[in-house]
Parts: C-alpha cells; sequence; structure tokens
C-alpha cells in the first residue's frame, strides 16, 4: 500500500532455513527440497537448512544462536513453528537487533493462516497447498519485505508471549492442542478436533477486562468490567 517501506534482500543471499519435518502431513521436507530449493537457486539465495527435532528446538536455535552469517530467516512449517521463533529472538540480549532480521514464512502445517493472509496482500488468487507454497516461495525469491505488527500478552503466572496473529482461550485452543495427534490428516485434523471437543463440551470462566478508546487518545481511564446483555 502507498506509504509502506519496503526493505529488499541482498544478492546473492544467505538464508537460515528452520524445517518442521512433522508439520502438516509430514511432507515439509520433501516440498521444500522439490519445490522451493529450485526456485531459491535461481534467485541466488543459498540456504543452510535446520531441521527440528523435537518442540522448541527452533526456539532454542535463534535464541542461542549467531544471526550474523545469515541475512534472513525463513520458516518452513505451519504458524507453530513461526510463533517458536519469533518468541526466541524476543528473548536474546540483542532482541531489538535481532527483530530486525526479515522473516519469512513458507507454508508447511496444517493451517498457514499467515501464508494465506500474505499471500492474499501480494495480490495472488486464494490457493492452498503447493501453489501457495509456490506463490510464498515466488515473493521470497523477489526479496521485499516490510514491518508486521506483534502482540504482547502477560499471563498473572508471570510469563509473556508474543504472537502475530492472535490469542486464543477456551474452545478454539482446545481444538487446536487436542488435535496435535492427527497431524497426519492435514488441515482435516481440525474439523475432527473440533468434532471431539463439541463432543465432551467444557465450560470455561474467566474475566476480560479490557481499556476504552478513549484511553487511546491521552486518557488515563481505568479498565472497565464487560457487560453482558
Amino acid at each position: 500500500p502507498p506509504g509502506d517501506s519496503y526493505g529488499v534482500l541482498p544478492r546473492p543471499c544467505h538464508a537460515l532455513v528452520l524445517l518442521n519435518p512433522q508439520s502438516g502431513s509430514g511432507r515439509a521436507l520433501d516440498d521444500f527440497q522439490a519445490v522451493v530449493q529450485p526456485m531459491l537457486a535461481e534467485a541466488d539465495i543459498a540456504t543452510t537448512v535446520f531441521v527440528t527435532e523435537r518442540p522448541h528446538h527452533a526456539h532454542e536455535k535463534v535464541r542461542d544462536e549467531d544471526l550474523s552469517q545469515w541475512d534472513t530467516l525463513v520458516v518452513m512449517s505451519g504458524d507453530g513453528l513461526l510463533f517458536e521463533v519469533v518468541n526466541g529472538l524476543m528473548e536474546r540480549p540483542d532482541w531489538r537487533e535481532a527483530m530486525k532480521k526479515p522473516l519469512c514464512i513458507l507454508p508447511g502445517g496444517s493451517g498457514n493462516a499467515l501464508a494465506a493472509s500474505i499471500n492474499y496482500y501480494a495480490g495472488y488468487d486464494h490457493v492452498a497447498k503447493k501453489k501457495l507454497l509456490t506463490n510464498c516461495t515466488f515473493i521470497l525469491c523477489k526479496g521485499l519485505y516490510t514491518q508486521m505488527d506483534l502482540v504482547s500478552l502477560s499471563t498473572a503466572s508471570g510469563k509473556r508471549f508474543f504472537s502475530f496473529l492472535g490469542f486464543g482461550w477456551g474452545f478454539i485452543s482446545d481444538v487446536d492442542i487436542d488435535s496435535e495427534k492427527y497431524r497426519w490428516l492435514g488441515s482435516a485434523r481440525f474439523t475432527l478436533g473440533t468434532l471431539q471437543c463439541l463432543a465432551k463440551l467444557r465450560v470455561y470462566q474467566g474475566r476480560l477486562s479490557y481499556l476504552p478508546v478513549a484511553a487511546e487518545q491521552g486518557g488515563s481511564a481505568a479498565p472497565r468490567e464487560p457487560r453482558g446483555p
């Protein structure tokens, strides 16, 4: 959109690719080798591939690694692995500089919400699977990047999380967590997970507080409790 400022990846470019071989239906590594690597080679983007072996492996990698040897970080997985990467970067002592490193998402998971959003805002038709992967890889090959907002959430236990899409609690979160064991089904895991959670519907109790719009305009209004109908 007009007014946005874009950076451009250098050429030649060296990318660290963080890949979860278990994401989605388990084809992320095969798809990377068959679809992504040839396109990146044509665009003069060299890759170092880091294949995760356990939960939080990517988190630890970007938190502790010297990232100066790479021009960009590429996540080949679903939204969950990018969540790990973002939160790992934010735990670094030099997080302000680390977060300036361009991030790219290539769809290899079950939902791929961020990749689908980027595909849409880039002006491409709504697509999925291999076509979505090709489109997102082409965006990476062009090398343009811009800033993206993050959401910060602190829990009552003292934990802090950063998100690029949104936070979920209650039923939707349970569907996501409970359907993990059906990853081999791809995106259909969410349908099965929803049906199972509906069958054993739980009751969630919580309290929501919010700041009114006036507080963002310089006011100091205290948080208000929500009112129901």
